[in-house]
């Protein structure tokens, strides 16, 4: 078979070029992001009930649909958080669910208790949230200077004619439209003179609703014809509206003003450090993120010419990163390229030879992608540091046969024909186990499960497909080139040759240390327990001190460029003094340069998932830097400077900046972060005080914080039964025209063709609703005439939450710490004694009812390196069990497998010396390094394997194989170490994440290749004589 596709290299051409032209279709095809999707399926619930408080809904609304989800199937958790006014409800199911499939689910969970719920509350509005809900870019749209436009007439316009065009695109899942100033029509009637005529602010809503509509009579019909009758007296303008006659003697206008407004704000947004309105953009399910952000940034300039009396400009995208990131990643190929070359040339001293590992680099680089594209595996940081590994594995594999052919050609004197053939042959089954150990030990990552298969999927599945086209490549594609190049019977160059001696010169003493080591081992008996015993210790060591030391993390953290900043106000702060704060802020930032762009929210708006900071004393600030190629200060250096800036304001209580995916998980939502479960609120927050004291003494933490305090300000009027029993009148009554007053009453909506139109609302003026103390003298209606409200109760003050926060069906609170780079367990050695201390001497106040639990990065921390570890464990199983028929043997695979621990020891204190944190990624590379150091044993195994079965003795045989794969196994180590810098030295956007399985990878390869080269034959040799 070897020789007939050999002497017929048409076919394998074939083969080839289709993958080649696959794989340039694949690359301008395939999708480009910074990393693969990794959250869990969530599906959101939106329920709005106008006026109620957020203990009423969190009671009334959230725990019943709480109860209902948690019956759902593959569901792993429900949390809700409550506002006043309304509440989201959010079902996270396990990996593996189909959204659409949750969504459903969701929606028949709601149909079953719609009973349930309380009377007043709006249509539950569903959503969808996954890792392609962020929105991939927000626009910000303000008025230029002199355009008369008020920012009210901003956000309708984007809303309903900005927000249509690029729905229009047809590359967008959802537009949200978000910043307050969501204009009306205000009817700010005057409580006193609707009293003087015996009128009540429902009698201006009932006038309203009855007055501004549309009414069909019905068919007016005869033989020949047929008309629609009907009624017109729904207003075009508000002329009409002033209007409208509430008695005969009293029109709209006598009580009331008539014009446009936006009710109280419960948000804002800046743009650039403007105010404005955020238009924010959402991918499809499955799509890529350049596709959708070309699509709108490709209709961008029809819109500025279509709105030239607006601003509109990029706040946030992902662009950048993404572009920059895939960028860089491609660069880092190509460095990995030119390193990977020279250390082949400089082994092989010959270019012929390296000219042919570089012809089969782009065939098996363009096959990949190939595959990948079929297997619709996108461009991402993962993926293509899978790609860059890959070189490694090609060079491998086309280095031992390379130099085998080499060998043949220019030691045992064969042709080319015959030593493509031979060299191939003899190598073939050595370089397929390789290919083949390495493949079973990243195959249980494949199945993983959890947190990890999301994140290393695209990079084992990229691996394993390149595994599969190297050793293709590399038994057909290099013994043809081989001919093609070896037909020349010149010498070598005198570069060549000078090079070559050169290398002999450093390479022969390393092969007489190895053949001397391992002749010493053989012929002293007793030095061989004190030179090799000492290596588990080393190990038990490596493993048991130095891990330790350098700490754990889930995934390292990353300097994108991008910081996020969420900033609490005191709870009865303004949100107009937020507003005016934040723009403070925004001018600092702006001071410290390298800023590109600004994306900053307050509060949130029911429904818009896309953009929102919290209750309405919460900012949220995403800030673009330049990319660290470009500045000189790193991202924490930056975040320092913020936040100390802040801390130094009036009225912030907290101030949590921090770097954009701090946390690998959006449900994360801290690197510290303890939840407390309660069955009150009043005890979850005593608790929650108590983990706050712990946290000020935790080694590590930048900042810390609680998702909500007990110290909202609430006016609360306690209505005496008696007093509305006397006016014949009711509580509810009283609260109703009183709520009309303070919040507004729907009564209608104003009609614009094609377009949302105004919601009409009957409201008091500002000045009448500003101060508690203006409304004890509202009116009320009762059957015994006008009645001011102080005259049926009492008015005092309580503290409530900001905000509820519910799951498992308890209150909880969130107590979370944020770092910089400070390794999660290090913290969590620190804040383990802390929090016992505190709890200590605040004894009594966590009640036995309240329940602590760690929600942070360490959870998701300890279950995905259990699940990589069972992997590993797996993988080294199936390694020992494909060894065996390879070499028929049960002792051999334990001397392949020994140089294994060796390169951990390698990797644990390359670690250490890199300043890396153990965390997936180094895993990955313990891995990767398992199956790179074992392919290289099963060269010096084999050797041996076949100078046995031709007759020479176990001593011959292993000295045998030092002089002979010295060289090939220090080439490919040396090859796939180079072309990891890169990786290592985080060339890249983004990765930092991946650099550990780099650093890992190299380390412990120069460390094991050198251990292994002398132990590995001595335990060959120990093994075969016990055997």
């Amino acid at each position: 078979m070897l020789k007939w596709y050999i002497t017929r290299p048409h076919f394998v051409f074939a083969i080839l070029i289709a993958f080649l032209l696959l794989g340039v279709i694949g690359f301008f095809s395939m999708s480009r992001d910074l990393f693969p999707p990794a959250d869990r399926p969530q599906i959101a619930v939106v329920v709005v009930e106008p006026g109620a408080s957020a203990r009423y809904v969190a009671d009334h609304v959230s725990a019943v649909i709480e109860r209902e989800l948690y019956t759902l199937s593959n569901i792993r958790r429900v949390y809700s958080t409550s506002n006043d006014g309304f509440c989201t409800v959010t079902a996270e199911f396990h990996y593996g669910k189909n959204i659409g499939e949750a969504k459903t689910d969701v929606q028949n969970g709601l149909s079953k208790i719609a009973n349930l719920l309380p009377s007043d509350i709006q249509t539950p509005q569903i959503y969808e949230v996954t890792s392609y809900s962020p929105p991939v870019i927000v626009l910000s749209i303000s008025p230029k200077e002199g355009s008369n436009l008020s920012m009210p007439d901003v956000r309708y316009i984007a809303e309903n004619q900005i927000k249509d065009e690029i729905l229009r695109t047809g590359k967008v899942a959802n537009v949200d439209v978000f910043g307050g100033y969501q204009k009306d029509i205000e009817i700010k009637f005057n409580n006193a003179k609707l009293a003087s005529l015996g009128l009540s602010v429902q009698d201006v809503v009932n006038t309203i609703q009855k007055s501004n509509k549309d009414i069909p009579l019905g068919i007016i019909m005869n033989p020949n014809s047929q008309y629609t009758f009907k009624v017109l007296t729904e207003a075009t303008n508000l002329d009409m509206i002033r209007n409208f006659q509430i008695t005969p003697g009293v029109k709209l206008q006598d009580v009331a003003t008539v014009d446009y407004g936006y009710p109280p704000p419960t948000s804002f947004y800046h743009g650039n450090g403007h105010q404005a309105i955020a238009v924010a953009v959402q991918r499809p399910y499955g799509g890529a993120v350049m596709t959708t952000i070309n699509a709108v940034e490709n209709i961008l300039p029809k819109l500025r010419a279509q709105f030239p009396q607006l601003n509109i400009q990029v706040a946030d995208t992902q662009k950048e990163l993404v572009q920059l990131s895939n960028d860089n990643m491609f660069e880092a190929l190509r460095d990995a390229i030119i390193f990977t070359a020279i250390i082949i040339f400089l082994f092989l001293a010959d270019l012929r030879l390296t000219l042919i590992s570089a012809i089969s680099i782009p065939f098996v680089y363009l096959a990949t992608i190939a595959i990948m594209w079929i297997l619709n595996i996108g461009f991402n940081i993962v993926s293509l540091t899978g790609i860059i590994l890959a070189l490694g594995m090609l060079v491998d594999d086309a280095i031992v046969i390379l130099e085998n052919i080499e060998r043949h050609h220019t030691q045992l004197k064969e042709s080319p024909l015959d030593a493509a053939i031979n060299g191939t042959k003899e190598v073939m089954l050595v370089v397929f186990g390789g290919t083949l150990a390495t493949s079973v030990v990243l195959l249980p990552l494949m199945f993983v499960g959890g947190y990890p298969a999301q994140i290393f999927k695209p990079l084992a599945g990229t691996l394993l497909i390149s595994l599969i086209v190297s050793y293709f490549v590399s038994i057909t594609l290099i013994p043809i080139l081989s001919i093609k190049m070896l037909k020349s019977e010149s010498k070598k160059s005198k570069f060549e040759t000078k090079i070559n001696k050169i290398m002999d010169y450093w390479l022969n003493p390393f092969k007489q240390f190895y053949a001397n080591a391992v002749k010493f081992l053989i012929d002293n008996k007793k030095m061989r327990i004190p030179l090799t015993l000492p290596l588990l210790p080393l190990l038990m060591f490596s493993i048991g001190v130095v891990i330790p030391t350098i700490g754990r993390d889930l995934m390292p953290p990353m300097d994108t460029g991008i910081v996020k900043a969420n900033i609490t106000f005191d709870s009865n702060t303004s949100i107009l003094k937020v507003n005016q704060t934040l723009f403070t802020i925004e001018k600092y930032v702006k001071s410290l340069g390298d800023v590109e762009m600004m994306s900053d929210a307050i509060g949130s708006e029911p429904g818009v998932l896309t953009i929102s900071a919290g209750p309405p004393q919460v900012a949220g600030m995403t800030i673009h830097f330049v990319n660290r190629f470009k500045r000189s200060a790193t991202i924490w250096q930056l975040e320092d400077k913020i936040r100390n800036y802040i801390r130094t304001l009036p009225d912030v209580k907290y101030a949590d900046v921090f770097d954009y995916g701090a946390t690998p998980l959006s449900s994360i939502k801290a690197t510290l972060d303890t939840t407390i479960y309660g069955d009150s609120v009043e005890s979850v927050n005593r608790a929650g005080n108590v983990v706050m004291q712990a946290m000020k003494n935790v080694k590590g933490l930048k900042s810390y914080s609680k998702n909500w305090d007990m110290d909202n300000l609430e006016y609360v009027f306690k209505i005496d039964h008696l007093k509305t029993a006397y006016y014949q009148t009711t509580p509810y009554d009283v609260a109703s025209q009183l709520s009309a007053g303070i919040q507004g009453a729907t009564a209608s909506i104003f009609t614009v063709p094609n377009e949302t139109g105004y919601l009409i609302k009957v409201i008091l003026p500002t000045s009448s609703r500003e101060y508690v103390k203006s409304l004890k003298s509202f009116l009320i209606k009762t059957p015994k005439g006008f009645i001011p409200l102080e005259s049926f109760g009492t008015l005092s003050t309580i503290y409530e939450p900001t905000i509820i926060t519910r799951e498992a069906m308890k209150y909880t609170q969130d107590v979370m710490g944020y770092r910089s780079t400070f390794p999660v367990t290090h913290i969590m050695e620190s804040f383990t004694p802390a929090l016992q201390k505190a709890i200590k001497d605040n004894k009594g106040k966590i009640t036995s009812n309240v329940e602590l639990k760690q929600s942070g990065d360490i959870t998701t921390m300890m279950d995905s390196m259990g699940r990589m570890l069972k992997a590993i464990l797996v993988g080294f199983i199936l390694l020992y069990l494909v060894l065996v028929p390879i070499f028929r043997s049960w002792l051999n695979p334990l001397a392949i497998m020994a140089a294994i621990p060796l390169s951990i020891i390698g990797g644990a204190w390359s670690l250490l010396i890199a300043d890396k944190t153990m965390c997936l990624p180094a895993i990955m590379g313990f891995v990767l390094l398992s199956g790179i150091i074992v392919k290289n044993s099963i060269l010096i195994i084999d050797f041996i394997k076949t100078y046995l079965d031709n007759g020479y003795g176990i001593e011959e045989a292993v000295l045998q194989s030092i002089h002979i794969r010295t060289r090939p196994v220090m080439m490919t180590a040396l090859g796939t170490a180079v072309g990891m810098i890169p990786i290592a030295m985080q060339w890249a956007i983004g990765l930092e994440r991946l650099s550990p399985l780099a650093v890992v990878a190299i380390g412990g390869l120069i460390f094991g290749t050198f251990l292994s080269l002398i132990y590995v034959p001595f335990f060959s040799y120990f093994l075969t004589k016990k055997g």
